[in-house]
């Protein structure tokens, strides 16, 4: 039997969150950071987990994603799984593809409320499911 996370990575509170909190039960919220990074390897090893869906809200404090993200990209288990980059402004989408080519790179364009945030859960939903 295949075993999933869904864990919700940003500095603060935002759309993102609400969004999937409302649409999956158990989720994880947290800070990117180092202590996190230890404590999803634990939680991987102790629960045997398969795979994560990793959602990471680069709005704030990018330079400390980008290091959560190098420390992701360097473990063979978790380069794995699917990663959404969530919160960027689309002038920032490019790079952020460039350097993280296997992520999801969400850019709401436009007015929040307008966007489709159902689609985007669907995949990540699918992604969870395996």
């Amino acid at each position: 039997m295949s075993t999933a996370m869904m864990v919700y990575l940003a500095w603060e509170e935002d759309d993102w969150l609400d969004e999937v909190l409302d649409r999956f039960p158990e989720v994880r919220a947290m800070v990117p950071n180092v202590k996190t990074w230890q404590l999803l390897q634990e939680e991987r090893h102790i629960h045997g987990l398969d795979r994560y869906v990793i959602v990471l809200n680069a709005a704030h404090e990018q330079e400390e994603c980008r290091q959560f993200l190098r420390l992701l990209q360097e473990s063979e288990s978790f380069s794995r799984d699917s990663l959404y980059i969530v919160g960027l402004k689309p002038e920032e989408e490019e790079s952020w593809q460039r350097d993280y080519p296997q992520a999801k790179i969400i850019v709401i364009t436009g007015f929040a409320v307008e966007f489709d945030y159902d689609a985007v859960l669907s995949q990540m939903e699918s992604d969870l499911e395996g």
